[in-house]
């Protein structure tokens, strides 16, 4: 039994708001690289940890298009089971009934599925993502107490106990954080999988983490799940983490994981530039291959808007260190409309004259910018 796992693929995702990116064709060319993988290896079952979209509603005709085509695909080679991330429009579920008939299954409550892969039975608990706050009922206070018997509610549903007695492997997919882990330094309102929880299944398929990773039992160290840690390097917190998929071999004595990184993925770079900057400094940048964000010290907006004419640059900040100030003090604009906007935000003037002068602005701004005479 081999297994290959995917998830986080955030088809749809733009990011950097102020030099927007459409990631769709680097994400594409990704996924087109689990079709040649699948193409000369072949394995039983495909799993797919959620976040297939990124944001929540529907993708835009082509791109739906294209995402339920490339199911369709993977499912030439190996039945296909998806569950639900946070991100993932829920309007997805509708294919669903339609979808099976191809063996491609996408999960949006917890269930359990029986299949018969390869004369093997599998049976995989299938459970999307939660938060505490969507198993609290309207009625109930939301207190500590209550929130913890409703999560223990959901948590003592998944169990392979559930599966039949025949079954050769019994799986976990989920779209969630593992005990002992954390998905965002400010905190949520997720609810974390306990590893012991884990333990009971053959293997975990995660997502939600955008890192690969294995995930072990603290005591005996085998390996109880991976991430496969998404596709598209989506900000610049993720630029030192790994993105690709799994395989999970099951076929020999023991359990092997083999992980590969995707090749068409597009590099996370940053740079500090002391500043103008200089014509090396502007040859690095256009020649770079990816994503640049630039900290820009005793620069200007000139230097600003000419940083951010290179192609790779998506986001430059402008730091500043003050006399009396020891630390580095953060300017919070990356255009000359925010530093505008910034600066007539500190006038006393009513906000019908603030929006005509910051329109006004952004207008003579954007002549100047199309006139090649200046």
């Amino acid at each position: 039994m081999r297994v290959l796992v995917t998830g986080d693929w955030h088809l749809g995702a733009v990011t950097w708001r102020r030099k927007p990116q459409d990631r769709t064709p680097e994400i594409q060319a990704c996924l087109e690289e689990i079709l040649d993988y699948l193409r000369e290896e072949p394995v039983d079952l495909i799993a797919v940890t959620g976040d297939l979209t990124h944001y929540w509603v529907p993708l835009e005709g082509e791109k739906q298009h294209w995402l339920m085509d490339y199911l369709y695909k993977l499912s030439d080679f190996a039945p296909v089971i998806g569950v639900l991330g946070n991100h993932d429009w829920k309007g997805l579920v509708s294919f669903d009934k339609f979808a099976r008939i191809k063996n491609v299954f996408i999960v949006d409550k917890l269930e359990q599925l029986n299949l018969d892969v390869g004369g093997e039975k599998v049976c995989i608990t299938a459970l999307p993502y939660f938060d505490a706050r969507k198993i609290i009922t309207p009625t109930d206070t939301n207190t500590r107490e209550v929130m913890n018997d409703a999560v223990q509610s959901v948590l003592d549903e998944i169990s392979p106990r559930n599966c039949s007695g025949d079954s050769t492997y019994r799986f976990l997919l989920t779209h969630g954080v593992v005990e002992g882990m954390s998905y965002s330094k400010f905190g949520t309102n997720e609810v974390p999988i306990p590893r012991v929880l884990l333990s009971q299944f053959d293997f975990t398929f995660l997502g939600h983490i955008h890192d690969a990773k294995l995930i072990t039992d603290n005591h005996t160290q085998k390996i109880l799940g991976c991430y496969p840690g998404g596709v598209a390097k989506l900000d610049f917190g993720e630029e030192s983490s790994q993105q690709g998929f799994y395989i999970v071999d099951f076929s020999g004595q023991g359990t092997k994981t083999y992980f590969h990184p995707f090749i068409s993925q597009k590099k996370l770079k940053q740079v500090t530039v002391i500043g103008s900057p200089s014509p090396k400094v502007v040859s690095d940048l256009t020649t770079f291959q990816g994503y640049v964000k630039v900290t820009l010290q005793e620069g200007d907006l000139v230097a600003v808007q000419r940083l951010y004419e290179l192609p790779s640059v998506v986001s430059v900040e402008l730091e500043s260190v003050t006399a009396d100030d020891t630390e580095n003090s953060r300017v919070k604009f990356s255009s000359m409309e925010e530093a505008y906007g910034q600066y007539l935000e500190k006038q006393e003037l009513k906000s019908e004259l603030r929006d005509k002068l910051l329109e006004k602005f952004s207008s003579y701004l954007q002549k100047a910018r199309e006139d090649d005479t200046l």
